[in-house]
């Protein structure tokens, strides 16, 4: 087998023998290939059935894409159909990625009712090892089946210090124990039950409205509406950049049904257009009491907002968070999908038709989740998210103009301040003409984070005392953002790094509850602090030194004071804590770094920065292939501070083609290629990791790397 992983495409179709490309069969080999529906683009036998099977080993992701469909649109895609991995999709459109772990299923189906219905569809490898595939043969159709080969070529590990997928796993499962209302039957937090499943009563009126679900906002039973949201957006957000973590981590369903969980009450709390539910609970009833949600007896107020008492920065929040939804759910769910971004829409004219602060017109709010920066920046983010889900130019114009009233100095981006996800959104989708001056704040917010606002002793992001662990996740997650637009990329990817591995460890211990080393063990949260029922639960349970009862997997705690001083005490609720928005930016921001982590072939260890210069080693590791092509990163440890650097590679053969994104490349043909900095990234701190993604592409014989020099200094290559 060699290095090439090969991946099995095996093509069958009900009552028809295995065939050729556009066929409705055939068994296909390459790590890449093509799938065409049969006779494309001529006419298809009407109502033929194909199956599609694209198998590879257990630890293979299978990326899977459609360039062109062009199908009957009916509900529920009934008359043509394309399904993949059980979600159908039907009409004129591309479908996006797809991914499959060890197996992606296609079938194909038309009644024939539309000229020359069919489509043209991509998949490739994405990671894995090498297989053995064997062929067998039953009554019904000639199958190929795949078993692991007993060599592989990489015992592949995770380039990471911490496992970002058990983060992720136990980070939903804290959302999960955060659940209001009739839980599902896929519940995996069992100490939680049913609770609030009356909710709620109308503060205005005393009438019973329909408000069942969502999420309890932190260690108290209270649903504040506006940090809800906001945690859902940045949710969704974290799913729609970085969905290929999830995929790895066996935890893409599990993601959308946190997101779902949250919407699913928001359209139930937007009972007209100009009216939403934005808060369930009083608080100071709520925190008169100690206990379990699933015992509370005490009134359960709601407060909305009208447009008599509107609430801009309420009703945009979660306009934005519905259009986040509106993207995540376009290919699974297209019903749901457009629900969604019909309300957003509604939403957003609400919020930016009828102005003011939520938290003025909902007072009871105002004592905790008080809006303290307006609303401007929650209009722009609205607009832009619904441009990002429409494509509607209007929602950029309008994004632009309410960008102009946003305070571009903003030294946080949380639940109150929307302003540097605003940033990133418009550095991404605005006109060429415009990015650059957007790129300009971004980059101008990340280096406020990474330089010029205060670090704990052993580096933590120091915003705010209250949550401080949030505030650092949170600028983590957006200077992610801004590196994978290009933006200081490594410098910023770095400092997301170095803030996450804080909380999971080092610090000298873990800030996420039931994760790593001496993780917290009393967080400020109610139902968690509860033994099993029948037992009682009350404010004796509060006052209790022993740890929580029920382990709160996941929950990242409030975190530590500007001295990295922290107390796991469950009655200090600045340190201990837990909220919905604290874990929103932390998760995505670890789906990020999951998302960029490479397979390497040991296992990864701490390497002690050089003090001097001399001998150092780089790494290439190489993360996929196929055909005539491979993508690898090169990882070189810096010897020597530097303001400009110049990184010579010899290969081993010819190349006929190098793509480089960070750096500038000399030529890109040859056995020889010199990689210079961009204008950005020259500034190189000695032991810093300085780590270039590249694809070669060559004929015959597959180079390698041979030898290469940094600044005219020889690295040695591990």
């Amino acid at each position: 087998m060699g290095e090439l992983l090969k991946v099995v495409l095996l093509l069958t179709a009900v009552g028809v023998s295995p065939g050729v490309m556009g066929d409705c069969g055939g068994t296909y080999l390459d790590a890449m290939g093509n799938i065409t529906s049969p006779g494309y683009p001529n006419k298809y036998p009407k109502n033929q059935l194909c199956v599609y099977t694209i198998k590879a080993s257990p630890d293979t992701r299978i990326k899977f894409w459609c360039e062109k469909m062009k199908l009957q649109e009916s509900v529920g895609c009934t008359k043509d159909w394309l399904m993949v991995n059980g979600v159908y999709v039907c009409g004129k459109t591309r479908l996006r990625d797809v991914y499959g772990q060890g197996e992606l299923k296609v079938e194909f189906r038309s009644d024939n009712k539309i000229k020359a219905p069919g489509f043209l569809c991509h998949y490739e490898r994405v990671t894995g090892t090498d297989y053995e595939a064997t062929t067998t043969t039953n009554t019904h159709q000639s199958t190929t089946t795949l078993t692991a080969s007993s060599t592989t070529t990489c015992n592949c590990t995770l380039n990471t210090k911490y496992d970002y997928d058990e983060v992720l796993h136990k980070s939903l499962l804290f959302y999960e124990a955060q659940r209001s209302g009739d839980l599902p039957t896929s519940q995996r937090v069992t100490w939680r039950r049913d609770s609030a499943t009356d909710d709620a009563i109308d503060a205005d009126t005393q009438q019973q409205m329909d408000l069942e679900g969502g999420y309890y906002d932190a260690g108290d039973t209270v649903k504040f509406g506006f940090p809800m949201a906001g945690a859902t957006t940045v949710l969704a957000w974290g799913a729609i950049e970085y969905g290929e973590a999830y995929t790895a981590a066996g935890e893409t369903t599990h993601m959308l049904e946190a997101v779902k969980w949250a919407t699913d009450y928001f359209l139930k709390a937007h009972v007209a257009p100009n009216v939403f539910y934005g808060q369930v609970g009083n608080g100071q009833l709520d925190h008169d009491y100690w206990g379990r949600p699933e015992d509370m007896t005490m009134s359960r107020p709601a407060y909305k907002i009208t447009e008599s008492k509107p609430g801009s920065d309420l009703a945009g929040e979660t306009a934005a968070a519905l259009a986040a939804a509106a993207i995540l759910f376009e290919q699974s769910d297209s019903t749901y999908s457009a629900t969604c971004l019909q309300h957003a829409r509604q939403l957003y004219s609400f919020a930016n038709n009828y102005r003011a602060k939520y938290s003025d017109s909902i007072t009871d709010a105002a004592k905790y989740y008080k809006s303290w920066g307006g609303y401007n920046d929650e209009l722009a983010w609205a607009a832009i998210w619904l441009y990002r889900a429409t494509g509607e130019s209007q929602y950029l114009q309008q994004a632009k103009q309410h960008y102009t009233n946003l305070y571009l100095g903003a030294g946080e981006f949380s639940w109150d301040e929307k302003t540097p996800g605003v940033m990133v959104l418009m550095s991404q989708f605005a006109a060429a003409a415009d990015k650059l001056t957007y790129q300009g704040h971004l980059e101008a917010f990340c280096e406020k984070m990474t330089k010029n606002t205060r670090k704990t002793p052993k580096g933590l992001l120091y915003i705010r005392k209250w949550g401080s662990l949030r505030y650092a996740a949170n600028a983590a997650f957006v200077c992610l953002r801004a590196a994978d637009l290009g933006i200081n990329t490594v410098e910023y990817r770095l400092f997301a790094e170095k803030q996450i591995n804080y909380m999971l460890g080092d610090a000298g211990r873990s800030y996420v509850v039931g994760f790593g080393h001496n993780p917290p063990q009393r967080p400020h949260h109610r139902s968690s602090s509860c033994k099993d029922p029948p037992a009682s639960c009350d404010w004796n349970d509060f006052n209790y030194n022993g740890p929580n009862p029920q382990v709160l997997y996941g929950a990242l705690v409030g975190g530590p004071n500007k001295n990295d001083k922290y107390n796991d005490v469950r009655s200090d609720y600045v340190s201990n804590e837990v909220t919905c928005d604290y874990n929103a930016g932390f998760q995505s921001t670890v789906a990020g770094l999951r998302y960029h982590a490479v397979c390497v072939t040991e296992p990864p260890t701490t390497t002690t920065q050089p003090t001097t210069g001399g001998s150092q080693c780089a790494k290439v590791i190489q993360k996929n292939e196929w055909r005539g092509n491979f993508q690898s990163d090169l990882v070189i440890t810096v010897p020597v501070a530097t303001t400009s650097w110049s990184i010579v590679l010899t290969f081993s053969q010819p190349i006929s083609n190098l793509r480089v994104w960070i750096a500038n490349p000399s030529a890109t043909t040859g056995t020889t290629v010199t990689l210079t900095n961009k204008n950005y990234n020259g500034n190189q701190a000695q032991g810093s990791i300085l780590k270039i993604d590249f694809i070669v592409s060559y004929t015959g014989v597959k180079p390698a790397v041979t030898s290469l020099t940094f600044n005219g200094s020889p690295l040695c290559l591990q």
